[in-house]
């Protein structure tokens, strides 16, 4: 009888195929599968074929785990231009680490002049596939679901200074559990130049139906292009059709998608970049603004957007660059800037590096912000390095401190603790557990009456504090010695990195003004 500590796992060979693929490869000829050989991988079947070459389910046999290989079609092999794409494709993806961005792990050049790109194996299938099956489009909160977590995998790439410029349903993979991935970077551009093109000035490169009309003319494309890409992909979602030529807004379309969602796919889709939204936070920003009107009765609705138009805030014409949104805030902060190990520990082991926090494994806490005013954000950027307990993130509301959690009391729990005196495990926060050497963003927006969480671009759960005080569970030993603290971050033993925590007042917001007179 074999060990069953050697004997490998079975394969999955056929897992996650799609009809299409399969008549694929039943129609090839075969001969491109069977002289694909990449080294360290044992491919195993064909997945697609693009414009570009295939891609194959395989085996990374270091590492026993499947992997998705792209391969460049022997036919452009010999066109340095094409290498040169899929290798930066390559190196592009290796630097974006984000849980809304496919994995790259390795890129080879082979050995019958050809290159490879291995990458994470993502089994759901395409966003394109999804839309198939809903040709009327997906529920609303399916679809807004699925453009969050596309606009925060875009907006890392945004902010390493990388724009995608070729968006569509075809390059969002989504997991079998519903997160959705951004891959192909193939046509990816610097933001500001610095590196040599791969396509000839003035002309224009992409698909047609997602480019916008400056990339059309053969134009330099900044981040509003992407947006235009998510304003057609959004609108596909919610109606199954691509907007071409003249088309109508989607809340003419189909009466569950609100004016306000409408209006912000509309914006999206202007053919003039500077009337779009000026970046990805703006874009969600405007998404959120919708989402809270919706909890709001008819009345209050109404109420604030009179008062938005009379005060020309929402969809100025004047400023077309800010969200169809009457809330304001003051520039984002960055909250580590400042931060002296030895002053603002409050305990554990914490380096910093380039302005970057890293604790050890121990039970860590350390001050970013002694004062803060009564309604702000933090967004913050961490990645739990070993370990397997919680990440947290300190805050001031109703004048006292309370605690954000992620993956908290072992069970995956999530949320503002203590409320009141109650903590996540009376059942009123939600799961997310975090997997290591992942790169997550939180977004915790604090006001007077509620406290809204949102992971990954996609909105968590909104806390009640209205009249409530906070408070800190006391496994984190939670001992301020007299130092006052408003913002700060921690890790319950488990070692993690903070690349970045930064914050911002919001200084004007009609409805909640309305809301809350």
């Amino acid at each position: 009888m074999p060990d069953p500590e050697s004997t490998p796992p079975p394969r999955r060979r056929l897992s996650g195929l799609k009809p299409d693929a399969l008549m694929a490869q039943g129609l090839a000829s075969g001969e491109e599968e069977l002289i694909v050989e990449v080294p360290g991988c044992e491919v195993e079947t064909l997945l697609g074929r693009g414009g570009m070459g295939s891609v194959f389910l395989a085996r990374q046999m270091s590492l026993d785990r499947e992997v998705a290989v792209k391969v460049l079609a022997s036919a452009l092999a010999d066109d340095p231009l094409f290498l040169e794409r899929l290798e930066r494709e390559a190196r592009v993806m290796a630097r974006l680490r984000h849980r809304n961005i496919v994995t790259v792990h390795d890129f080879q050049r082979l050995e019958d002049g050809s290159a490879a790109i291995v990458m994470q194996f993502i089994e759901g299938g395409s966003l394109r596939e999804l839309l198939r099956r809903h040709p009327n489009g997906l529920p609303v909160a399916d679809a807004l679901r699925i453009i969050r977590q596309i606009a925060a995998g875009l907006r890392a790439a945004h902010e390493a200074g990388i724009v995608h410029r070729d968006m569509k349903p075809e390059n969002v993979l989504i997991e079998r559990d519903g997160t959705a991935c951004v891959t192909d970077f193939g046509l990816a551009l610097p933001m500001h130049g610095g590196t040599t093109r791969l396509t000839l000035t003035g002309t224009a490169v992409g698909t047609v139906d997602y480019m916008p009309p400056e990339q059309l003319r053969g134009q330099d494309v900044d981040a509003r292009g992407d947006i235009f890409a998510l304003g057609v992909i959004l609108y596909e979602l919610l109606t199954g059709q691509t907007p071409r030529g003249s088309f109508d807004a989607p809340h003419l379309m189909r009466p569950d998608v609100t004016k306000a969602v409408s209006l912000v796919v509309m914006k999206a889709l202007r053919p003039v970049a500077t009337d779009r939204f000026a970046n990805v936070d703006a874009f969600l920003l405007a998404l959120d603004a919708c989402e809270r009107r919706g909890h709001r009765s008819w009345w209050i609705i109404a109420a604030c957007v009179m008062a938005v138009l009379a005060s020309g805030a929402w969809w100025h014409i004047s400023h077309p660059e800010q969200a169809p949104s009457a809330i304001e805030f003051s520039p984002w902060r960055d909250a580590l800037a400042g931060v002296r190990i030895y002053d603002d520990v409050i305990n554990g082991g914490w380096s910093k590096d380039k302005g970057v926090l890293t604790s050890n494994g121990n039970i860590c806490s350390v001050i970013l912000e002694r004062e803060m005013p009564a309604s702000y954000d933090v967004r913050l950027r961490f990645t739990r390095l070993s370990g397997m307990h919680s990440v947290g993130l300190f805050f001031t509301a109703n004048s006292s401190v309370g605690v954000c959690d992620i993956d908290a009391w072992n069970e995956g729990l999530a949320g503002v603790q203590m409320i009141s005196g109650q903590s996540l495990m009376d059942g009123y926060g939600f799961r997310f557990s975090l997997e290591n050497g992942r790169s997550y963003e939180m977004l915790v927006e604090v006001r007077r009456d509620e406290v809204r969480v949102s992971v990954d671009g996609e909105f968590k759960k909104v806390f009640a504090i209205k009249g409530k005080t906070l408070d800190v569970p006391e496994p984190w030993g939670w001992k301020t010695a007299g130092r006052r603290l408003a913002l700060g971050v921690g890790s319950y033993q488990s070692a993690t990195r903070f690349d970045k925590v930064e914050w911002r007042e919001l200084t004007t917001d009609p409805l909640q003004h309305v809301a809350n007179p």
